[in-house]
């Protein structure tokens, strides 16, 4: 009988997490916040996506056109995510690097809206 190996521990200036943690926003809020909210983390967001969508890519020009709006309504637009009445909340994946352009493995981003 074997027992499972912890996940790595992830550090980031005073903070650690693995890839079983989560993270919880609560608060129906913009692209822009959320990209506020890791950038006060030390985190630069470069993209945000959920499911099989890209919801931002600070890449694309055209989405800058989208900071201002609804995680959850960008999703609905581009993901064409259904989110069912009794939802409360929406998982977006987010990459991220620190300042010094290294990548920051980060744990799913819970987003509740409701």
């Amino acid at each position: 009988m074997a027992e499972p190996v912890p996940p790595k521990t992830i550090k980031h200036q005073d903070m650690a997490w693995t890839v079983w943690d989560r993270w919880t926003i609560n608060g129906d809020i913009t692209l822009r916040e959320l990209l506020q909210w890791l950038k006060e983390k030390g985190l630069n967001a470069y993209s945000i996506s959920c499911g099989t969508s890209l919801l931002y890519n600070s890449m694309f020009p055209r989405h800058k056109e989208r900071m201002d709006k609804k995680v959850v309504d960008v999703a609905r637009d581009v993901a064409k995510v259904e989110v069912p009445q009794y939802r409360r909340h929406l998982d977006v994946v987010v990459a991220c690097e620190d300042d010094d352009d290294n990548d920051i493995d980060i744990p799913l981003v819970s987003v509740y809206f409701r």
